[in-house]
């Protein structure tokens, strides 16, 4: 089974770069909301006048304190389910042992890659060797460049 992950942006469709930019955008405004009653106080104690108007229409430091613990009960949930993912991922890892390989023979390579022995070991031999695939990113030829 092949697995083709597009990791390079030029590769990606339209609809993968619109949704990848969605996201970020998504995250920027959340990060931004979370952010707003830091800002908020920041100019508060900084002595802006609109500002220190919001604080006291929002109920001023009582209410700012409030959030605050909301707030900090939030980042501990994060941490924690974060935390208990990345341990059990490690758990996972750890108690998974991987299958032993195989040594890598010519005839495997040959029959991987569906080419001849022949034309393996030529394109050893050679300096630049061309590798042409289909869609499936099966190799269709090979054009060997002389030395």
């Amino acid at each position: 089974m092949k697995h083709i992950i597009i990791d390079q942006p030029h590769l990606q469709s339209l609809q993968q770069k619109l949704s990848s930019a969605f996201l970020v955008c998504m995250s920027w405004l959340l990060w931004l909301y979370f952010l707003l009653p830091l800002f908020t106080l920041g100019g508060w104690l900084l002595g802006l006048k609109s500002l220190s108007d919001e604080i006291r229409w929002f109920g001023g430091y009582k209410t700012l304190l409030e959030l605050s613990q909301m707030y900090g009960g939030i980042i501990l949930v994060i941490s924690l389910a974060w935390l208990v993912w990345t341990f059990a991922l490690s758990w996972l890892h750890v108690s998974i042992k991987p299958k032993p390989h195989s040594p890598v023979t010519d005839q495997g390579l040959a029959n991987h890659f569906h080419v001849e022995i022949k034309q393996l070991n030529q394109a050893r031999s050679e300096q630049k060797v061309s590798v042409y695939f289909d869609e499936k990113a099966n190799i269709t030829r090979l054009v060997h460049s002389g030395k």
